[in-house]
């Protein structure tokens, strides 16, 4: 007697059903609820065991409700010199809250598989994507090193007036850049301030909507970034910032809204000088100033080395000078490099983890003490930045 071919694959399905682990043959409402207590490192890996999982992770319910859990990582990119594969490049994800466990706190990531060489810029990371810039081929790039998916973006063209004012003073990367997020729109936007006429104080700005195809002008500005600090934008509460200058006088923040694409002007945290100047003579002062996200708030980590000090100010109620709080004062003779960067955490134990120049270090405030941090096959030719992990899809955020 023949078997119906319907019933012949329902057995078929069936006892391929039975021979899965128990774990796969669960429910998909239980394989997330399960995902939702396991550490991100492992649930990068799960992404890898089935498409099934794959699924799941990449769910945009899940995606947001992780996101909003999952704890700020630290990202290198570029040439690891490990002594397994020397030459190889991609990704690294240190676990900011695991540092004291050495084997368990970084996870090696692929390489981004648009980019052709190592001689790129990371401009920013939001929402668990980052914008990548080339430099040898000049190309934008939004990416996601959790699912290694890549989307280059249009192309923008150089006038030779800039072109020429490049290679006279030879700058690779003849923008300030930045990359943020519209929740109301719900659009993703890079920034650029473009030395147009090839004059370092003369800006125009063009924003590329990430979806579209084309870069549109919102005209000059007269409040443009500081050549002296960090050139890529920080994002938080709605907005990018960058310290930068009105005209040729006062140092400030400058804040681009993301949604209305307007700018504002925010006030730099009152960090004390060893001699009151004016305003405009703060280019005479060696002070650096390098903007960051702590805690959620944005932060200004101050460095004079005229007071040989380091001093980091959190903006508590954003947009509000007064709200301004100083969270920490280091002497730069306990760090001992004249690289310090930027503060990356401050941990539930009171510990303070550093980026100082390429290495990692965690100080101690109550015994004004410093250790490196040693990570097993942290790139060389890095670039790096504070990122949070996320499994969120590049064509849902194209469809927007």
């Amino acid at each position: 007697m023949a078997v119906p071919v319907a019933m012949e694959k329902t057995n078929t399905e069936k006892e391929e059903h039975d021979n899965k682990p128990y774990i796969l043959q669960l429910p998909d409402h239980i394989t997330v609820h399960i995902f939702c207590k396991v550490p991100i490192k492992t649930l990068i890996q799960c992404q890898c065991v089935c498409k099934s999982w794959r699924h799941s992770l990449s769910d945009p319910y899940f995606t947001k409700d992780l996101f909003s859990r999952t704890p700020p990582s630290f990202l290198f990119h570029g040439l690891s010199g490990g002594p397994i594969n020397p030459k190889s490049e991609g990704y690294l994800l240190v676990d900011l809250n695991k540092i004291s466990s050495p084997n368990d706190f970084t996870l090696k990531l692929y390489k981004d598989p648009n980019v052709q060489n190592l001689r790129v810029g990371i401009l920013g990371s939001c929402n668990g994507l980052l914008c990548i810039y080339e430099l040898n081929r000049r190309c934008f790039y939004i990416s996601n090193p959790i699912t290694s998916e890549s989307l280059a973006l249009p192309t923008l063209s150089l006038s030779p007036l800039t072109i020429a004012y490049c290679e006279r003073e030879r700058i690779d990367n003849p923008y300030y850049c930045g990359f943020g997020y519209s929740p109301i729109s719900n659009a993703y936007k890079v920034v650029l301030y473009l030395s147009s006429s090839g004059k370092s104080h003369e800006y125009e700005v063009l924003v590329l909507t990430v979806g579209s195809r084309i870069w549109r002008s919102i005209g000059n500005v007269s409040v443009f970034p500081s050549s002296r600090f960090q050139p890529y934008g920080v994002y938080v509460n709605g907005f990018l910032h960058w310290v930068g200058q009105y005209g040729n006088s006062s140092t400030l923040i400058c804040a681009f809204d993301v949604e209305s694409e307007c700018f504002q002007q925010l006030s730099l945290p009152p960090y004390d000088l060893d001699v009151q100047l004016p305003a405009n003579c703060l280019d005479f002062l060696d002070t650096q100033f390098t903007l960051g996200v702590l805690n959620g708030s944005l932060s200004v980590t101050v460095r004079s080395r005229s007071r040989s000090n380091i001093t980091v100010w959190l903006m508590k109620d954003y947009g509000i000078h007064e709200s301004w709080t100083k969270e920490l004062e280091i002497s730069s003779d306990i760090l001992g490099s004249p690289s310090f960067s930027r503060v990356l955490k401050f941990t539930e134990d009171g510990q303070v983890l550093l980026l100082n120049g390429s290495y990692l270090q965690a100080y101690t405030p109550g015994t004004r003490s410093v250790v490196t941090i040693e990570v097993d096959g942290i790139p060389s030719l890095v670039d790096e930045c504070v990122h949070i992990p996320s499994f969120v899809s590049l064509r849902g955020v194209i469809t927007g």
